[in-house]
């Protein structure tokens, strides 16, 4: 099967080169993506390919993300594993991708993010079955990411689950 990409889009009223100062501090994350509670730095190295971070989840559950590209100004690709199996045992492959730009579409004026899931399901047809769901969750799930990685970076301060219902209902509005 080939990779699949669930990818969401979100401006950021902010120059590129200051939303990529914070984008790349990989210990930053748990203040904007749902779910997760805390970030450790594993390696050395804190930034570019082969540094590795564990994010432990809301549940308890922990699993490492290694970055497997990396190019500056414009964002990573991350591997999401536990120690040398993927992730979720569903995926034969599973990535998240951070990526940033000039906002074109806003006349260059501020940072377009385009978070994406990388993934590759497993099983055959159950599998690509499955994925048609999964992709479905990971559309809200990169949405949601954006919407509060934008608030955090504007704001600094840790985006709680019930700031993000409203961001989300704002969001709704506004479209």
């Amino acid at each position: 099967m080939a990779l699949k990409e669930a990818v969401g889009r979100v401006h950021i009223p902010m120059p590129r080169e200051q939303v990529w100062e914070k984008l790349r501090d990989l210990s930053l994350a748990h203040n904007y993506v749902p779910g997760v509670t805390a970030i450790r730095i594993d390696t050395a190295q804190r930034e570019s390919v082969g540094t590795s971070r564990t994010v432990t989840m809301k549940n308890g559950s922990e699993m490492q993300e290694t970055v497997e590209e990396w190019t500056d100004g414009c964002g990573f690709l991350i591997r999401l594993h536990k120690g040398d199996k993927v992730a979720m045992p569903i995926f034969s492959r599973f990535y998240f991708r951070y990526q940033i730009d000039d906002d074109l579409e806003n006349g260059g004026e501020g940072t377009v993010f385009l978070p994406a899931m990388v993934y590759e399901t497993r099983f055959g047809p159950i599998g690509a079955l499955l994925g048609k769901v999964i992709h479905k969750a990971f559309l809200g799930a990169v949405k949601d990411i954006g919407l509060a990685m934008r608030e955090y970076y504007l704001t600094g301060e840790r985006v709680t689950p019930e700031r993000l219902k409203e961001l989300k209902a704002a969001d709704a509005a506004s479209r």
